[in-house]
């Protein structure tokens, strides 16, 4: 596991020169200062102070927990900002068009933000650097280079189709797990409220005649029993143990012990194989598009990969970059991507199509990744309706048994 894996992340405050002697100044996330300070370094800045900051507090009025604009509206605003540029307006005065018309008060004073940085003179990449962290280091490096090369309006263009494709697949997996989900609360419900309201009702009838419970009777009867003078203490126990899960998911090696225990999991790590497959080839595959240099390419990539394993992969395959050695070797080792891929990046590399190879990758796993999210749930649908079923269904007939032995008794 790298470094950058076992650390939290922290916000630094950084002054430098780049490559002309100009001046520059923002803010930067990363592990400790020598991370942010090596960071620098592979841009092309000449570092002149990095020390740490704290992350800025929530302005007030601001939508939502973080008060930053939520990822569909940073999408919404490079793909608006790309339009202005391409229509002819200059940054400062689409940036104020945008600022009026936002949608929302967070989005609306990032905007502000990012027009008063660049009316004192900074690049918009200097100030979207300067905004603690709102726009992805992705995000920002490719605005860097298009600064550079003249191409602002298509970058963002293109920043915004990679994201509207990363936000259309999220919401396909979101909307096909609602109904599984909600499938799952109901049978709860429906079981809570049978033991709490139904069951001691029939356990009340089979008291007053006297007769003995069959043993799958009495065993509902213990059950309801149990959930009634323990519910609240069950609801406080599990809002507590969801309270110190999610502690415990922010520790380092439980939150990697668990990405390694969903990666060996039969359907839920092929998805989760594809899904990282999509975002590797995705994300290399635009930067290396935009202008940026593989050995940058790859540190941006392994910094948002999302996943503890994956991330120490793209560590391996960076060092090799450096060495100058091949960085498919790490990636192959790492067992985390299909051996087409694999291949793909071989051939890729020798006949300098690797950009090519990449989005076509991207493409053909996103449609693998969609395809195999539906057939799980598809899946797990049935299996789920037969277990709730089958449990109410245990329930019910216990019941009746004992329905039964009174009648029994009766005769």
């Amino acid at each position: 596991m790298s470094d950058h894996a076992r650390h939290s992340v922290k916000l630094f405050r950084y002054t430098a020169l780049d490559r002309s002697g100009g001046k520059l100044a923002g803010e930067m996330e990363g592990d400790s200062r020598d991370s942010v300070l090596a960071h620098l370094q592979t841009l092309g800045h000449f570092p002149v102070e990095v020390s740490e900051t704290r992350k800025p507090a929530p302005a007030p009025g601001m939508t939502g927990f973080s008060g930053r604009p939520s990822s569909s509206q940073l999408t919404l605003l490079t793909h608006e900002l790309a339009m202005l540029l391409k229509a002819g307006l200059p940054l400062d005065r689409s940036l104020q068009l945008l600022a009026t018309d936002a949608g929302s008060k967070s989005l609306s004073q990032l905007v502000m933000r990012l027009h008063a940085e660049i009316s004192g003179g900074k690049s918009l990449y200097e100030a979207m650097a300067a905004q603690g962290g709102v726009f992805p280091p992705v995000y920002t490096n490719m605005v860097r280079i298009a600064e550079a090369s003249g191409t602002l309006d298509a970058v963002l263009e293109r920043i915004a189709q990679s994201r509207q494709r990363a936000e259309k697949l999220r919401g396909k997996v979101l909307s096909a797990s609602l109904y599984p989900a909600l499938l799952v609360t109901v049978a709860v419900a429906a079981v809570v409220l049978m033991l709490v309201f139904v069951v001691p009702r029939f356990k009340e009838m089979v008291m007053q005649a006297g007769s003995e419970a069959p043993a799958a009777a009495a065993a509902v009867f213990a059950m309801s029993d149990w959930l009634i003078a323990n519910g609240v203490m069950l609801l406080l126990a599990l809002c507590a143990g969801a309270a110190g899960l999610t502690l415990l998911m922010r520790q380092p090696s439980s939150r990697e012990a668990t990405e390694t225990a969903l990666l060996r999991l039969p359907l839920i790590g092929h998805i989760v194989r594809l899904s990282l497959t999509v975002a590797f080839c995705r994300t290399l595959g635009v930067l290396l598009e935009n202008g940026v240099e593989l050995p940058v390419a790859m540190r941006l990539v392994r910094d948002v990969s999302g996943n503890r394993s994956a991330a120490a992969a793209l560590e391996r395959a960076y060092d090799n970059l450096r060495k100058g050695r091949s960085f498919i070797d790490p990636l192959a080792h790492s067992g985390l991507f299909p051996p087409v891929v694999i291949n793909m990046l071989r051939v890729g590399e020798e006949t300098g199509g690797l950009t090519r190879s990449l989005l076509h990758m991207a493409d053909l796993f996103e449609d693998k990744l969609d395809t195999s999210v539906q057939r799980t749930l598809t899946l797990l649908e049935p299996v789920i309706i037969l277990l709730v079923s089958g449990f109410i269904a245990t329930v019910i007939i216990s019941i009746l048994s004992a329905v039964i032995s009174i009648n029994d008794l009766a005769l």
